[in-house]
């Protein structure tokens, strides 16, 4: 059985649930997965089915980890400023040890950033292999590179969500939610709601001519000033929700109507597709996942900073039924065919094979 370590910073609990998958996915391959990190989400609700463990961020340590475990293979899922990264790149270098580095190929908070991009260009080129959050993040590869790509379109694990028989109406009842029609914003919002732009949508529904429809905000990271601003005749904020059967969460996103981030829509956009919730989100400064949606057919890209255009596109949705029928069926059959936890395994698989 060959070894593959993966060293991450934070594991965040729905990667515990896809390393689960991998993990099992892998043995089926010959490979035996390890995950080393300085952190573990604390909400994580996940069993570890992986070997796991929590070291800090220390090259010793890590050292002495890699030399214990004698990997086959070393994925590393660093952030460029957590500065372990570079010894242990050009330790394992030196050691002959396999390096594949998982990316988004730049930092894309700041793409023109002259010095963030040239070491990430010196990654790219230090590295053995690359593996890519979609297809999108190709075009910051130099050709060159590019046989050592292999693309894992980023996903959450759909399995984790049970089948919720109830209807919308059961579900608004037991949850109180009021509103004929619910717009939905779920997501690690942020420092100052500036990344997410949840913002934009609490101003949309300090509207009351939005007769019926409802705003309802589920995450952390909304402030008390933005939670004064909300206009509380339409909009509800239900604050984290943590459940280990994703339970809730699942109610929550069946009984919605639409899903909107306006900002950085993550992760959040597949578990709404999933959901069969079209998505209605900005251009500019979107993750890898934007790479889902297709404008006018699952959903709509508005201009950045148009919230009059954001409204319009949201209520045309709301108020045409059978365009949101259509949408939604697209935007299921979308994200099963092209991020699923098994199509991921497989971009990590390739990565993995071409390196033997």
């Amino acid at each position: 059985m060959r070894k593959v370590l993966l060293i991450s910073n934070r594991v965040m609990h729905y990667r515990v649930s896809l390393y689960n998958y991998f993990h099992r996915r892998m043995r089926d391959d010959g490979w035996d997965l390890f995950v080393r990190t300085d952190e573990l989400q604390k909400e994580n609700p996940y069993p570890l089915r992986f070997d796991f463990k929590t070291i800090p961020f220390q090259f010793a340590k890590y050292k002495k980890e890699i030399e214990s475990i004698r990997p086959d293979a070393v994925i590393l899922f660093l952030h460029l400023k957590d500065t372990i990264i570079w010894p242990l790149l050009i330790w394992l270098k030196m050691k002959r040890i396999p390096v594949i580095f998982w990316t988004k190929g730049v930092n894309l908070d700041a793409p023109d950033d002259k010095i963030s991009y040239a070491l990430y260009r010196f990654m790219h080129s230090s590295v053995d292999r690359l593996i890519l959050y979609s297809e999108n993040e190709l075009k910051y590869i130099k050709g060159k590179h590019h046989h050592k790509v292999s693309v894992a379109n980023n996903t959450i694990n759909f399995d984790d969500f049970p089948e919720i028989t109830k209807s919308k109406e059961e579900i608004k009842k037991e949850l109180g939610i009021p509103f004929e029609k619910v717009v939905l914003s779920v997501g690690r919002m942020g420092v100052g709601n500036l990344r997410k732009k949840i913002h934009h949508l609490i101003e949309i529904f300090q509207d009351t001519e939005l007769n019926g429809v409802g705003l309802v905000i589920v995450g952390s990271g909304v402030s008390s000033d933005m939670q004064e601003k909300m206009n509380r005749n339409n909009t509800i904020y239900l604050g984290q929700v943590h459940d280990p059967e994703n339970d809730r969460i699942s109610k929550i996103f069946s009984m919605a109507d639409v899903f909107s981030i306006p900002g950085h829509v993550g992760l959040g956009l597949n578990q709404a597709f999933y959901f069969g919730l079209p998505v209605v989100t900005e251009e500019g400064g979107q993750p890898p996942e934007i790479y889902y949606l297709v404008n006018g057919r699952n959903g709509f890209i508005v201009p950045n900073n148009d919230l009059n255009e954001l409204k319009n596109k949201i209520l045309y949705l709301l108020k045409n039924e059978d365009i949101r029928k259509e949408f939604s069926d697209n935007a299921r059959k979308d994200i099963k065919e092209n991020a699923s936890a098994e199509k991921m395994y497989h971009g990590f698989k390739r990565s993995l094979d071409s390196l033997m």
